[in-house]
């Protein structure tokens, strides 16, 4: 016996509309129930000449099973063709239900709803910044009649988009029943008859004139009515594109910000999927498996690899020195694998805080990300939570200032591309920021006012001669700059002369 009935949707009507799935199984079909006069007869052309067809429109439910019962009975492969999308008023529930009883095995192919055919004809959007942002897919009450919750009025309260399917003969009473629960009478809406097909038609209107418009155009069925005011497009600006927007794909955010290069390395099959999605998202990243993995990837002849990001492949017992050689190399380095492995590979490549780059760890779901080294001046953290962003996960950070919520002194200056001139003060001054002690500042102001607004502890100073606390953090200092005895001060150098990078700071906090 055959293995499956497969249910597949047949797309709007335009043969060219079709899935790809759903060509290969109309190819393969030995017998195909199709949807009659709302499958476009093009789409069966897919079929094999010897392929037996049937209309299901002439026969009843009973007999539909009957035939995958004989269907099935000789081996044969059966493809069920609904139009659309089958979850879309395809009564298939029910077809399921009796393939269940029968212990028949299904499985679904969608198609191309005839709502977003209808999208496109109308070259329009359902869900707009400042108009609508959820779509309702609905119909008005015939021989089916509709569950109390879900009247027109309901609907129309919401202030979503409201796509009516099997409505189109009740077109009059719709709209009077849409402009009586207070849609106004000026809202847009628009009617699609056949949408995708050779013979489609649009009608656009007011609510209060959409009816006698559709009326006079001779539609009385398939056809879609959509109301709402996307239809004029007159919404705001999504925040996807915003130059200033920032999501996993696209950070705009200082303790997001990583420009480096990275290294993924991945242990395991699902490891290596993982890694894939998260390079795929880094400017610059490259993937390294062990060459077992992409055997097996290979030998299930799985796609693994859409984007072609760059993977390389490692023989066993080769890892610690591809490590060695891409430490320096690759600005961050990803472990999707255990923490155990992580540690015991960089362990012998550790130098110092100022000098490792960053490392992570996430699991193979992409659920915890680790910043393991180099959180501050590596920029661990800060990439750590990009990944978070990427794999919708939890980015894991254990740096005491960054749990109380404070940027340290050696992130700041990581963010802004500046160098530590005396590192070995880093730990005091972060240790005196975490305790409240009295710290001065000499800092541009709105850069103190980007990160120290409103600490109490800290005081902006104007000049190296108003430093009074036993703590400092100086930035760019004058050549001749020599601290007061006793304080212990942090000195930040730009890449630039001061005044280049103040600029340079003011700009990029301007854009």
């Amino acid at each position: 016996m055959s293995e499956k009935v497969i249910f597949a949707g047949a797309g709007p009507g335009a043969p060219d509309l079709l899935t790809l799935r759903c060509v290969k199984a109309l190819a393969a079909a030995d017998l195909v129930i199709y949807a009659g006069s709302l499958v476009n007869p093009e789409v069966l052309r897919h079929c094999r000449p010897d392929c037996r067809l049937v209309d299901s429109a002439r026969i009843d439910l009973d007999e539909v099973i009957d035939l995958i019962k004989a269907a099935l009975a000789k081996d044969e492969k059966v493809l069920r063709l609904h139009t659309g999308d089958p979850a879309m008023y395809g009564a298939i529930s029910e077809q399921m239900n009796r393939l269940d009883e029968l212990k028949i095995d299904y499985e679904i192919i969608p198609g191309v709803s005839s709502v977003f055919a209808a999208a496109a004809a109308l070259k329009c959007e359902f869900t707009m910044p400042d108009l609508s942002q959820s779509l309702v897919l609905t119909r008005t009450a015939g021989r089916t009649p509709m569950p109390d919750q879900e009247t027109i009025a309901n609907f129309a309260a919401t202030g979503a988009t409201l796509a009516f399917f099997l409505s189109a003969g009740n077109l009059e009473k719709l709209t009077r029943e849409l402009m009586a629960a207070g849609k106004p009478e000026t809202t847009p809406a628009a009617v699609v008859y056949r949408a995708s097909w050779p013979n489609q038609k649009i009608v656009r209107g007011p609510l209060n004139d959409i009816a006698a418009k559709v009326s006079a155009a001779g539609i009385r069925r398939q056809a879609l009515l959509l109301v709402g005011p996307v239809l004029e497009r007159s919404g705001g600006l999504s925040l996807l594109y915003d130059k200033h927007f920032s999501h996993g794909y696209r950070s705009q955010r200082r303790d997001e910000f990583f420009t480096g290069k990275c290294a993924l390395y991945a242990m395991s099959k699902a490891g290596y999927a993982k890694a894939l999605e998260i390079a795929g998202a880094l400017p610059q990243a490259e993937v390294f498996v062990p060459e077992r993995i992409l055997n097996a990837v290979a030998a299930a002849g799985v796609t693994e690899n859409p984007a072609q990001i760059a993977v390389k492949s490692f023989a066993a017992g080769e890892m610690a020195g591809l490590l060695a050689a891409n430490w320096q190399k690759f600005s961050g380095h990803i472990f999707v694998s255990a923490t155990g492995i992580a540690v015991r590979k960089i362990a012998p490549l550790l130098q110092h805080k100022t000098l490792d780059p960053a490392v992570l760890v996430c699991d193979e779901n992409g659920t915890q990300i680790i910043s393991l080294i180099g959180g501050h001046i590596g920029g661990a953290n800060r990439l750590a939570r990009k990944v978070a962003g990427i794999t919708g996960g939890t980015a894991v950070i254990t740096t005491a200032t960054d749990i109380h919520n404070l940027v340290a002194f050696d992130e700041m200056a990581a963010r802004n591309r500046w160098t530590v001139k005396n590192p070995a003060l880093i730990k005091s001054l972060n240790a005196a920021l975490l305790e409240n002690e009295t710290i001065d500042v000499l800092l541009p102001e709105h850069l103190f006012q980007e990160y120290y607004a409103g600490k109490k502890n800290l005081r902006l100073v104007a000049d190296v001669a108003e430093i009074t606390a036993g703590f400092a953090v100086v930035f760019a200092p004058p050549q001749n700059w020599r601290p007061e005895s006793g304080i212990k001060a942090l000195i930040l150098q730009p890449p630039l002369d001061a005044e280049q990078c103040e600029n340079q700071c003011e700009n990029r906090c301007a854009s």
